[in-house]
Order: structure tokens, then sequence, then C-alpha cells
């Protein structure tokens, strides 16, 4: 009976023995396995460049502005490759003129104005802004003035260099490699290069709804260029590509996009003209 009694307690010493030994052993390994998990874990990558310093160009109270759009793809789902170009002014009498031609202008311009619009032949459209409303002025044989239903020139404004600029030099993307000092215009500038696939992810997780739509439209972007004043700290001229869709041309395909601020604060007086004081209802 002894000898059993002996036998059962040096079996339960040994079992439990087992048990903490086992118990050690897989605290141990799990402390090992979590260190080394902590060594082989992929470590969080900065997106390329370093953040652009940057004043928005909101703060300006006027500017003279050009854009310039090149597609090459779908508009409204027909075969489509040109360009726009416009010349911009603004003053500090929430008054603006935005002259649009190029290629693509009839297309833009029925879209923009309607079926009346596209009844005409442009060979330039002027597209007014003031506190009565907005007016659009189709410069054909005899210039004809229309005056569009509200909110249906509302993509316009993100074709504006001060929509464009604030998207697409948001501080969500505004992250790029520093070239070197230059002149632009005969202005001193600050010449960076923007990482394309970065600004392409950044834009894709953006607090800033447009830039986010925008950049899950796109399929690929390369690196762009963007130009800072050097006194001013706002950016005076950008340059990108793409390819994806553009909502405010109805576009998917490969396209281009350059804007360039050439002059600020200069407060230039807008007028509507004559044609304007009968404008056309659609």
């Amino acid at each position: 009976m002894h000898t059993t009694n002996k036998y059962f307690a040096i079996g339960a010493a040994i079992l439990l023995l087992a048990v903490t030994l086992m118990m050690s052993f897989g605290a141990v390994g799990l402390a090992l396995s979590e260190t080394l998990s902590s060594f082989m874990a992929p470590t969080a990558t900065p997106p390329p460049g370093d953040p652009i310093p940057l004043k928005p160009v909101t703060g300006l109270t006027s500017l003279n502005a050009t854009v310039n759009i090149g597609v090459n793809g779908l508009i409204n789902g027909e075969r489509a490759q040109g360009d726009l170009q416009a010349v911009v002014t603004t003053n500090d009498q929430k008054q603006s003129k935005v002259t649009v031609t190029g290629s693509l202008l009839g297309e833009i311009a029925a879209q923009v104005g309607g079926s009346v619009v596209g009844l005409f032949t442009p060979s330039s459209v002027d597209i007014y802004k003031v506190p009565e409303g907005t007016y659009i002025v189709v410069n054909s044989f005899v210039p004809v003035c229309v005056k569009p239903k509200p909110k249906s020139t509302d993509s316009l404004d993100d074709f504006s260099p001060q929509g464009l600029l604030s998207m697409l030099t948001s501080s969500d993307v505004a992250r790029g490699k520093f070239v070197g000092d230059e002149t632009l215009n005969g202005a001193p500038v600050k010449h960076y290069v923007i990482n394309g696939e970065a600004f392409l992810a950044a834009a894709k997780k953006s607090s800033n709804p447009k830039l986010k739509s925008f950049g899950e439209a796109l399929w690929s972007a390369e690196d762009a260029d963007l130009f800072v004043d050097a006194k001013g700290g706002f950016p005076v001229a950008f340059s990108g590509a793409y390819s994806g869709e553009y909502e405010p041309l109805k576009f998917e395909g490969d396209f281009t996009v350059q804007t360039q601020i050439t002059g600020v604060n200069q407060n230039t007086p807008v007028n509507l003209p004559k044609s304007c004081n009968n404008p056309i209802t659609p």
C-alpha cells in the first residue's frame, strides 16, 4: 500500500513537472514567436517625397490664369481626341470670365450650355459668372448670349484653375521631390516633382470628397511637375498626365492637365457684353 502511494506521488510529481515545462516552453515559444514576428513584420513605408509647403490659391482675391486639357479617349461614349484651352479672369467682386477655345469646344459647349448652344459652331465661348447669374456667349458669325439653367455649369468649377490647383495640390497629395529654384514668366519659383503612384494612392484615401472621387476614377497617374511661387508660397503652375475617367468632361481615356497662374491680385474688371441684355433662355 505504501509502495502504491509512493508510485502515485512520483507519477503526480512527474505529471505536474511535465505540465509546468509545457506551459513554460509554450510561453517562451509565444514570446519568441512574437519577437520574431516583430522583426519580420514589414514596416510602414512613408509615401515618396517630402511634404510640399503650400498656401492655398483660395487666399488670392483675384487672378488671371490659363488651363489646357488634352484628351484621347471617349466623351459620352464617342471617340474624342483633341484639347480645350481656357483663359480665366476673376476679381474680388464675385465676377469671372472664362474664354474657351480648342478642337473639343463644340462638344463641351453643347454639354454645358444645352441644345441651344449645340446648334452653333463656335470659334470660342465666353462663360461669365456674375452676381446676377451665369451667361454663355457663343462667338460664331453673330455672338449669341445664352443664360443656362441653374447649376448646369457647376461642373466648370472643377475645370477652373482654382478648382484644379486646390484639388491637385491638396495637402493630402502635395508630397514631392524638390528639383530646384527656377524662373517662370520672370518670377522666381520652386520646382517640385510629385510621384504619380504616391499621388494616386493618397488621392484614393483623401478626406477631400472631390479629390477622392478623382483618384478612384483614375487607372494610373504619371509624375507631375509643380511650380510654387518663391515669395507667396502658392502654386502657380501644374502639369500632369493621367489615365481613367474625368467627370467634368464626361471623359474616359488618357488626358493631360496643365494650368498656370499668369497674374494675381490685378482685379481685372469683368463686364457682360451687350448681347447678354436679352439672353436666350433654354
